[in-house]
């Protein structure tokens, strides 16, 4: 993941900037006050702030909080669940109220703007007290600093591939592909009306803004385009036309993505996949874990994305972060250190079939011999391009949203690709100025 290929623009941006909760499952008694922790039975309460239970199930993660409290029997971890869409705006909510969680997951997208808002804390006072082995195992574009300070450690990470029906390419005899043509050739076999069958979920939705990362980004790797150069957005290119040429002929033209793509998501794109009526879907190794609980009978693979002129995709992932207004950050900094950990990472990540981020626990068995998640391990080492931008974006959410907006205006015919690109691309460099002034 330290490979210069994959984190060059970012470095760039980065340097430039340097220079310059869902609702909770306690009752109000356990809040207490920033001076004396909430407490019960003798124990510290911490309070984590995620989405995984409304993904996963419950008993997945509990497993981590038993595993935590064995571990730190002196404390007790609360787990708080609201679905991914909810969630940043639940946030911004709660630590407006004064009543956050201890502990906030973030998604990449949302550092920038938690830090700068001062929702989240820095924790370099934390990290430089880790071993350096820990250190160097969470090194890489995810713990990168945002204005000289790091606020997060990454534990889910995963870059983006494709995953496709077996059952339908195989009543078809086609096989999985590799390249854009052999795609678009596959996804027009594929493609039935009449039936309600389909390549692809059609999904642009504007919220959450997550969808590009998965839909349109990638193309524009692949087409030998860069999403962030030099601290500038650099997608409104050749190459950014091309893939977005590319991306409205599979909706418009050839008319191989399910209906309404202006207001489906990532729920949507997921449960059309797991009712077997579509064929593919670009998607992370998170998926995995959650097409198997939508549809335990479905028979799915997972291979690379196909490649353009070059092969390229999305890295993203979410980070766990102290809130600034939290009541124990000792407790809660124990818990992050402890997921952030190889040994916490590999437990995560075997009750999730997460793909983790500490570099040591990717080494690990349970990833380079899994069919599914060694996909994900070969595009990370071999693959062209791979981007990791959200942990860097001023204002991530807001940027991401704009971008999704003007494909939007292109699918209409509201603007040409190129009209769209350049107008998110002058919305995207405004936001950099600002930042790197501040």
């Amino acid at each position: 993941m330290t490979k210069s290929k994959t984190v060059t623009g970012i470095l760039s941006l980065v340097l430039v900037l340097s220079a310059c909760s869902p609702l909770s499952t306690s009752n109000e008694n356990s809040q207490g006050s920033a001076s004396e922790p909430p407490k019960q039975d003798g124990r510290t309460q911490i309070h984590w702030l995620q989405h995984w239970v409304n993904e996963q199930g419950p008993d997945k993660i509990n497993e981590v909080k038993a595993a935590f409290e064995k571990k730190h029997p002196d404390i007790e971890l609360i787990i708080d669940d609201v679905p991914f869409a909810q969630e940043h705006d639940k946030i911004l909510s709660l630590d407006l109220a004064g009543m956050p969680p201890d502990i906030i997951t973030a998604s990449g997208a949302w550092v920038t703007e938690f830090a700068d808002a001062g929702i989240i804390d820095p924790i370099d006072e934390y990290i430089d007290k880790l071993p350096k082995e820990y250190q160097d195992a969470i090194d890489g574009p995810m713990s990168l600093p945002w204005k000289g300070k790091r606020y997060g450690v990454p534990i889910t990470n995963g870059n983006i591939a494709l995953f496709y029906n077996k059952t339908l390419l195989e009543e078809a005899n086609i096989e999985p592909p590799t390249t854009w043509e052999e795609f678009l050739e596959a996804s027009k076999k594929l493609t039935d009306p009449a039936k309600n069958r389909y390549a692809l979920t059609g999904n642009i939705v504007a919220e959450p803004s997550t969808v590009i990362s998965y839909e349109v980004f990638p193309f524009i790797l692949q087409a030998g385009g860069k999403i962030i150069d030099n601290g500038q957005a650099a997608f409104n290119s050749p190459e950014g036309v091309e893939a977005l040429n590319f991306y409205k002929s599979l909706i418009k033209e050839h008319k191989v993505t399910t209906p309404g793509e202006l207001s489906a998501g990532e729920k949507e794109k997921r449960a059309n996949f797991s009712a077997g009526n579509v064929a593919f879907m670009f998607e992370g190794p998170w998926g995995v874990a959650i097409q198997k609980k939508l549809n335990p009978d479905l028979e799915f693979g997972v291979v690379p994305m196909p490649k353009g002129k070059v092969t390229g995709t999305i890295a993203q992932g979410s980070v766990l972060t102290l809130a600034s207004k939290g009541k124990n950050k000792e407790a809660a900094w124990k818990f992050i250190e402890f997921m952030g950990s190889a040994e916490g990472q590999l437990l995560w990540d075997k009750a999730t079939n997460f793909f983790p981020y500490n570099q040591i626990t990717m080494k690990d068995d349970f990833f380079q011999k899994d069919p599914y998640l060694k996909v994900f391990v070969d595009q990370f080492e071999s693959f062209d391009r791979i981007e990791v931008i959200d942990n860097f974006l001023p204002q991530a959410n807001d940027l991401r949203k704009q971008f999704t907006i003007e494909v939007q205006n292109f699918l209409t015919d509201k603007k040409t690709a190129q009209q769209a690109l350049d107008d998110a691309a002058a919305y995207w460099n405004k936001a950099f100025e600002k930042a790197a002034a501040k």
